[in-house]
C-alpha cells in the first residue's frame, strides 16, 4: 500500500539528513508504528507521505503510484491525518468539525449528517450530548476522539497519526488505544502511527520501525523486535525488561492446556481419586448450572483429606480464578498471584474450555524467545 523508496530529507544548513535513504514498505490494512527518540525523523516521514513536505530525493508510492504525480490537495483529502494537538476549529461545533472534509467532497447534506452521527457513535461518544457542543466544552480525550472521527469522515484507506494520544492522561490514553484497536479490526485501514513510547508501539503495531538519527535501525513485528533486537541501541530503547514486555503480545488461549479432570459439587469426596486416575494436579468444579465455579489441587486434597467443608471453602477462594481466551498474559499473571494458585480456568464466554498455568506461560514465552 505505502512504499518509501530511498527517501532522504535534507534541510538547508543541517549537517545530517532528517531522514536518510529510507526504504520502507507498509502492507495494506496494517498499523505500522514509527518509534524512536525525539528528532529521529518520524514526523518528517509522515509529512512526506501526504506531501506536506517534499523529499530531497527518493520516491513515495501509494498503491504503486508516485505521489508526486498526484495533486497535493487531492492526495491529502484521501488520507486521514490525526495530530497530537488535534487541531479542531474552535468556532465550529463537533458535528461541523467532523463534516469539514465531506463538505470539500461536496457530499449531500443528508449523507454528511448521517456520516457525522455514525462516527460520533463509533467513537463511543454520546450523540445528543456531543453533536452540538464546541471543542472547548469537551475533555482532552473526547476531543482526541473527535479528531480521529474527523480523519475518518470520508473513509480514507490510509490514516497518518502523529503522537495522536500523547496529550491526554494515561487512563484516557489507554481507552483511546483500545478503541482504535477495536475499530481497526472492523475497518482495516492502513495506519502509519508515530510515537516515542515503545510500550505504545508494542501495543498498537502490527509492525514497528525503530529509528535513530534519521536512519531505520530495525523493522519487524513486535515479537520479532522484542525477541531479537538487532543491536545495543534497540536493546536500550526497548528496555532491559523486553521479556516482560513480550507478555503483552500473548493471550491466554496461546498457552491453553486441556483440562484433565472436572467434577461436580456433590463429587468432592471423590476428587482426590479422580485426579489420581487422570494423572493431573488440578480439578475444576462445576455448579448445578454446569458453570465453572472454582478449582481444587492435589495439595488441597492432601491438606484437607476428607474434610469436605474445608474443600468447599477452598473452592470458594478460587471462584473468580478464571480468564477469557482473549485475556493478555499480564492480566492472567496478576490473577495467578492474587489467588495464590498455579492454575486458572480459561473460559470462552461462560464455557470452560481449558486451563492456564504458570508453567504454561513460562514455556510459551521461553519457546518464543528461543525461536
Amino acid at each position: 500500500m505505502i512504499e518509501l523508496d530511498q527517501i532522504t530529507k535534507q534541510y538547508p544548513g543541517q549537517a545530517m539528513p532528517a531522514v536518510d535513504k529510507l526504504f520502507l514498505s507498509i502492507p495494506k490494512g496494517e498499523i505500522c508504528v514509527l518509534v524512536g527518540p525525539s528528532g529521529c525523523g518520524k514526523s518528517t516521514i509522515l509529512r512526506m507521505i501526504n506531501r506536506m513536505i517534499e523529499p530531497t530525493s527518493g520516491i513515495v508510492k501509494i498503491n504503486g503510484d508516485d505521489v508526486t504525480r498526484t495533486d497535493p490537495d487531492q492526495l491529502r483529502m484521501g488520507i486521514g491525518y490525526v495530530i497530537q494537538q488535534i487541531g479542531l476549529l474552535p468556532h465550529r461545533t463537533i458535528a461541523e468539525n467532523i463534516a469539514v472534509v465531506p463538505r470539500l467532497y461536496k457530499w449531500p447534506k443528508g449523507k454528511i449528517n448521517k456520516r457525522v452521527d455514525e462516527l460520533i457513535v463509533m467513537m463511543g461518544l454520546d450523540l445528543e450530548k456531543t453533536r452540538g457542543k464546541y471543542p472547548a466544552q469537551l475533555s482532552g480525550g473526547q476531543m482526541q476522539r473527535v479528531g480521529v472521527a474527523r480523519a475518518m469522515a470520508v473513509d480514507p484507506p490510509i490514516m497518518l497519526m502523529d503522537e495522536p494520544f500523547g496529550a491526554v492522561d494515561p487512563i484516557a490514553r489507554t481507552h483511546l488505544q483500545d478503541e482504535l484497536l477495536r475499530l481497526q479490526k472492523e475497518i482495516k485501514k492502513t495506519i502509519v502511527f508515530v510515537t516515542h513510547d515503545i510500550n505504545e508501539a508494542i501495543k498498537m503495531g502490527d509492525r514497528i520501525a525503530i529509528f535513530d538519527a534519521g536512519k531505520l535501525v530495525q523493522f519487524g513485528t513486535p515479537e520479532e523486535i522484542l525477541t531479537n533486537p538487532i543491536n545495543e541501541f534497540v536493546e536500550d530503547f526497548i528496555g532491559r525488561d523486553r521479556v516482560v514486555k513480550k507478555l503483552n503480545l500473548y493471550l491466554a488461549e496461546d498457552a491453553m492446556q486441556p483440562i484433565g479432570c472436572v467434577v461436580k459439587g456433590n463429587e468432592l469426596h471423590t476428587v482426590a481419586q479422580k485426579m489420581k486416575d487422570a494423572h493431573v494436579r488440578v480439578a475444576f468444579l462445576l455448579n448445578e448450572e454446569g458453570k465453572a465455579c472454582g478449582q481444587i489441587t492435589v495439595s488441597d486434597t492432601e491438606e484437607f483429606g476428607r474434610d469436605i467443608e474445608g474443600l468447599r471453602k477452598r473452592v470458594l477462594r478460587t471462584e473468580k480464578a478464571f480468564v477469557q481466551t482473549t485475556t493478555p498474559f499480564p492480566d492472567a499473571l496478576s490473577l495467578l498471584l492474587e489467588y495464590d494458585t498455579d492454575y486458572l480456568g480459561i473460559l470462552k464466554g461462560e464455557e470452560l474450555c481449558g486451563m492456564l498455568s504458570f508453567k504454561g506461560i513460562r514455556k510459551h514465552v521461553y519457546r518464543k524467545e528461543g525461536e
